[in-house]
């Protein structure tokens, strides 16, 4: 039996389990936000109501045991009522850290794999989290930490940590490890990901060999033999539905190699991890609307090649790519590509606008239970209990869970033997 690339990927974990439809994204979207609305606002009252009686307790206790400092969130310290964000404002802040985690990885020298790998980490974890229970910028450092180590460019976490802090901002390793594990548990497990980028190379150089006569793959279009597909491909239109013209070897291999190749490259490392792509299409329908948006005869004849005209997939597939390639094109870091720098500007600055309001707007509707993650984690690691009957009742499952573990272990291997002459108990 042969395998294609399509069997293998479709037996990995980013098929099986990180593969949806839009209407499925949209609605795992709406219901992340609405979850996250909810715990939002009930811990934003809880927390207003204890602070609305500490000082009485201080009265009393000479203590109220209320964080009054500047660790308050906005939303405690705000009699308002809490307008939370909405799935498209979560996904636009979504997207700014993304950006930002770009530049990020780029500053700590890690790959452009390792960059895509994070960035699909970050909107992975985004797709079961809201940004108002946990602050991208806590998450988008771990989650670089954690991909440079996936990829194989692990940094070492103190390097890493001085590496990524400022003179305003220092950020320590405690800061690092202290959503490692939330993060782990919500890729579940699954550190894989599978990218475009080496099957865009592969299609580059199967085109090479059709332009020097030396293809030896299926062919399924009407020109049959090598010297006919080169003879083609000499003569393709530069537009689509341009005229045919006669290149040289020279001149194509430039517009391969030099042109469509490199514009394809750019999109697939700087828009394609921003998107949604990866949840909707496969790798190699990804790097062929991107290889169509950089030229389109290029891309159909490849295709007219590997598939022929009368199978009944092919305009499914032709399809396919126009819409991951409408996807890609719509972007916004794809616009700025061929826009005038006045263009560029004026869109920069309604970006920079919207996300300022969107980072006000966070500050009042963050999960106040989620903002100090570090001692979250602390508290999570030694079972400390503060303030809620729940986690009190999980501390002392988790102790009953201990023990019986214990009793269970005894019972099957024995007690521990004595030491230093004891006696057993």
């Amino acid at each position: 039996m042969k395998l294609s690339e399509d069997d293998l990927y479709r037996t990995s974990t980013q098929f099986r389990q990180w593969s949806f439809t839009a209407e499925q994204l949209a609605a795992q979207r709406a219901k992340t936000n609405l979850q996250a609305t909810e715990r939002v606002k009930l811990h934003v009252a809880r927390q207003r109501a204890q602070r609305a009686q500490a000082p009485e307790i201080d009265s009393t206790s000479g203590n109220s045991g209320i964080d009054t400092g500047a660790n308050t969130p906005d939303a405690v310290t705000s009699d308002k009522d809490v307008d939370c964000f909405t799935v498209a404002e979560e996904l636009a802040f979504l997207e700014e850290f993304c950006e930002r985690t770009m530049a990020l990885g780029q500053h700590c020298k890690f790959s452009d794999g390792a960059i895509a790998t994070c960035i699909q980490f970050l909107r992975r974890f985004y797709l079961y989290n809201s940004p108002m229970t946990y602050h991208a910028q806590n998450i988008s450092r771990t989650a670089m930490f954690l991909a440079g180590k996936s990829e194989s460019e692990h940094q070492s976490l103190d390097k890493f940590a001085e590496a990524i802090s400022s003179v305003k901002t220092k950020v320590t390793p405690e800061q690092i490890l202290a959503p490692e594990y939330l993060i782990v548990q919500a890729l579940r497990f699954n550190f894989d990901i599978k990218h475009p980028f080496r099957a865009l190379k592969g299609g580059m150089l199967d085109l090479m060999s059709v332009v020097n006569g030396r293809y030896e793959g299926p062919n399924h279009s009407p020109h049959k033999t090598a010297a006919d597909l080169s003879t083609a491909l000499h003569q393709l239109p530069r537009k689509a539905g341009g005229t045919a013209m006669r290149a040289t070897t020279g001149q194509l291999t430039d517009r391969i190699m030099a042109e469509s190749y490199s514009k394809a490259s750019q999109i697939l490392k700087k828009t394609a991890p921003l998107t949604d792509v990866y949840f909707l299409y496969t790798p190699s329908q990804i790097w062929l609307s991107a290889y169509l948006l950089a030229d389109e005869p290029l891309v159909l004849f490849y295709l007219s090649i590997k598939l022929p005209s009368t199978s009944p997939i092919y305009d499914k597939v032709i399809a396919a790519l126009r819409e991951c390639a409408s996807i890609l094109s719509s972007h916004r870091s794809y616009r700025k590509l061929d826009a005038l720098k006045d263009e560029q500007a004026n869109m920069d600055a309604e970006h920079k606008s919207e996300i300022k309001r969107l980072i006000k707007k966070l500050r009042t509707c963050q999960d106040p239970d989620k903002v100090d993650l570090v001692k979250l984690n602390q508290a999570q690691k030694r079972d400390a209990v503060q303030g809620s009957d729940l986690d009190e009742h999980k501390a002392k499952r988790r102790k009953t869970d201990r023990e019986n573990f214990q009793k269970d272990s005894d019972a099957f291997w024995g007690p521990e033997l004595p030491q230093n002459g004891d006696k057993p108990a």
